[in-house]
């Protein structure tokens, strides 16, 4: 079983920790619908946000004031948000939440919460290190303890 991982980050200067601790009560997560693409890439992050599977998983960042949650999205995206104009949000279902804000000492890759972006996919190659990295020092996650091969 291959599975695809996101970081999302709700950032700072749109999010509080008040609107933070809402959107992981209300289970729903945010991206603006102007999120430009990453370097030369043509799809912009927010055009991944929309087209990103149901089932896919996602670790949510506040900026990088630390790791929140591990989610799994549970439907599609719904871009009239109570966020408001601009906004897209999709509904989601808590994995684990981080056990952890010790401070990420990886790495400085797109999908890494010390890298400002906003949607960005963990590439296939990279799973292991993001498992070192993220899944392991923060939720306590072996992919081989779930009989996930990473390949």
């Amino acid at each position: 079983m291959r599975l695809t991982f996101w970081k999302l980050s709700q950032g700072t200067e749109y999010f509080s920790r008040s609107d933070i601790s809402s959107s992981i009560e209300q289970r729903l997560v945010y991206v603006h619908l102007d999120t430009p693409a990453k370097g030369q890439s043509v799809v912009t992050q927010a055009e991944n946000f929309i087209q990103a599977e149901i089932g896919d998983y996602f670790y949510l960042t506040h900026g990088n004031r630390g790791i929140c949650l591990l989610g799994q999205f549970t439907g599609p995206v719904n871009v009239f948000s109570s966020k408001g104009e601009g906004w897209a949000d999709r509904p989601f279902r808590i994995i684990r939440l981080a056990n952890s804000n010790i401070g990420y000492e990886g790495p400085n890759k797109w999908w890494a919460p010390n890298h400002r972006s906003t949607f960005v996919q963990v590439p296939k190659t990279e799973v292991e290190e993001f498992e070192q990295h993220i899944l392991e020092p923060f939720f306590d996650i072996s992919l081989v303890d779930y009989s996930v091969e990473i390949v």
